[in-house]
């Protein structure tokens, strides 16, 4: 990935966390209550929201690099990748019913629209690569977003927690979703320019 390559994403990440925040906020509070802040302030968390998922990230992408390193066999990586995504949607079903805002049907929101939206997302990464990437999509879509939005869920509004969750998801997803076209390989075209663009060539 080249600093031009990283700098869109960086830039158009915090883009889309700015302006999916408020509309997210306008959404939740439709649907479970109001978030409690103004325009302005949501305006800045969705920039606060788009760094976290920037941060988050680039530390999964150091995360996956590491763990292949140790972990040769990529089913078995994919297994345990598979173990984690499970057992964290579980950890946060019971964050969630430890909170006394979440009753009747709260406690299983919050992990059922990380789980849906994982699904979907890795559905489509597939199609748009191959089928191998669908466990580590998930993976991605659910242990990066549920550690990006470890603030917000010290919260007991359902409001404000499901706001930086949703806006994480939508800014994972485009982050997820843009990594196999930034780090594609330059085009046989764009190599044959650049060496025929050489001294001596």
């Amino acid at each position: 990935m080249t600093i031009r390559r990283m700098f869109f994403l960086f830039w158009t990440t915090l883009v889309l966390g700015t302006v999916t925040a408020p509309l997210v906020g306008f959404l939740v509070g439709g649907i479970v209550g109001s978030v409690g802040l103004d325009m302005i302030s949501q305006l800045w968390a969705g920039i606060m929201y788009g760094a976290v998922a920037q941060m988050g990230f680039f530390c999964y992408l150091i995360f996956n690099m590491v763990a292949k390193g140790f972990i040769r066999n990529p089913y078995v990586y994919q297994a345990i990748q598979l173990f984690l995504t499970l057992a964290i949607l579980w950890r946060t079903f019971g964050v969630s019913s430890g909170k006394s805002g979440f009753n009747g049907l709260g406690p299983w929101i919050l992990p059922a629209t990380i789980l849906v939206v994982g699904l979907i997302v890795a559905w489509f990464k597939v199609k748009a690569t191959h089928s191998m990437a669908f466990i580590p999509a998930l993976f991605f879509m659910v242990s990066t977003t549920v550690l990006e939005a470890i603030p917000s869920l010290d919260q007991e509004s359902l409001p404000i927690i499901m706001q930086m969750v949703l806006t994480l998801l939508v800014c994972n997803t485009w982050q997820v979703m843009q990594l196999h076209r930034l780090v594609a390989p330059i085009s046989e075209k764009s190599k044959q320019r650049s060496q025929t663009s050489k001294p001596g060539s």
